[in-house]
């Protein structure tokens, strides 16, 4: 079979900065993540109630995936044509130490459903599903670095296949100490 998948349209963020097709488009240097996101997402007018509830890692890949597709990149397919290809290599680390704080200590035992959800990387993907109306196929990857060829490949093979005609495809990994989003669109 005939590889026809393309790779096209990129946001990416890293740094305090931020990237749309290689242009710099937002840059908010030597502030904590926090409040750089939050900074992104006012400066951008990202109008969406439930980002101020998610967490670290989800806030990431909403504000890329809106960036992203902010022209409606997915307007001409069907909502089960796109699928949703990610990975990153601390999945939900960040998340899941806040989480296990919260029931360690048996006499201050006080696990937060809210803070719970956010423990499965999954829920990134499902956040940015919900916001764009995805219903086509999606799978994520923890693995020790970030592997653009196989995530493409893996996009590629999707649509080959006739399972999707895009991918939202890529990276997007938190910690403490450093954040890295980068989503491309495949098809």
């Amino acid at each position: 079979m005939e590889n026809t998948a393309a790779t096209y349209r990129q946001c990416e963020i890293k740094n305090g900065e931020i990237f749309l097709n290689g242009k710099l488009i937002f840059e908010k240097k030597e502030v904590p993540f926090a409040k750089f996101i939050k900074g992104a997402y006012k400066h951008f007018e990202l109008r969406y109630p439930k980002f101020h509830k998610m967490d670290r890692l989800c806030k990431l890949a909403f504000v890329t995936a809106n960036l992203l597709l902010e022209d409606n990149q997915l307007k001409e397919y069907k909502p089960e044509e796109i699928a949703v290809v990610m990975s990153n290599s601390n999945s939900t680390l960040h998340t899941d130490s806040k989480h296990a704080n919260s029931i360690k200590d048996k006499e201050n035992y006080f696990p937060s459903p809210a803070v719970f959800v956010y423990t499965l990387p999954n829920i990134m993907v499902g956040e940015i599903c919900i916001r764009y109306k995805i219903k086509g196929e999606s799978v994520f990857f923890v693995s020790n670095e970030y592997d653009k060829e196989m995530l493409t490949e893996y996009s590629r093979e999707m649509i080959d296949c006739g399972d999707a005609k895009i991918c939202l495809c890529g990276w997007v990994d938190y910690t403490e100490a450093n954040y890295y989003a980068n989503l491309y669109l495949v098809k």
